[in-house]
């Protein structure tokens, strides 16, 4: 029997998660690139990633983590779909070949049941996933504020001094 294509497989929609993109995607200096002017600089965007490049390392990192995590559980997903389906897939090939219309009916509801099953164990750590990263946006939105306000009050220190 020739080789099939599994309809179920769905590998190559989750490339975009590939935690070695994710990490070229965060790379500081492409990152800082967007923020530079063309014409005379207003400050030293060179000076600004040299300080912080660790801090720009350590998101690069955290963003790489958490790809692999995000890749983890798409893997774990297919794992569920392809364990409770294969069963499944197996016992329709064989009624295929044997079995008569009642049976062919009882082993489709059976398959129907084994994919609802997968799809609704995968749906679940989907959501799970989704709150995880809701509470974590949620714990960030106050720190985001507050160095918003920081960079604000610099700003206009920096303005006044430059005034004067």
């Amino acid at each position: 029997m020739a080789q099939q294509n599994n309809p179920y497989d769905m590998r190559s929609m989750f490339t975009a998660f590939d935690p070695e993109a994710m990490q070229r995607m965060w790379n500081p200096q492409a990152m800082m690139q967007m923020f530079q002017q063309p014409q005379a600089q207003m400050f030293d965007m060179e000076g600004i990633i040299k300080a912080n490049q660790r801090n720009f390392e350590a998101m690069a990192e955290a963003n790489r983590s958490a790809a692999e995590a995000y890749k983890d559980l798409l893997d774990k997903q297919m794992e569920i779909f392809e364990k409770l389906t294969l069963s499944a897939r197996q016992q329709y090939e064989w009624v295929e070949d044997t079995a008569g219309p009642e049976t062919m009916k009882a082993k489709t509801a059976a398959m129907n049941e084994a994919v609802e099953e997968a799809l609704g164990m995968m749906r679940k750590m989907a959501e799970n996933a989704r709150a995880a990263n809701a509470q974590a946006a949620e714990d960030m939105q106050s720190q985001v504020k507050d160095a918003v306000k920081q960079v604000e009050d610099a700003a206009k220190k920096a303005s006044a001094a430059a005034k004067k």
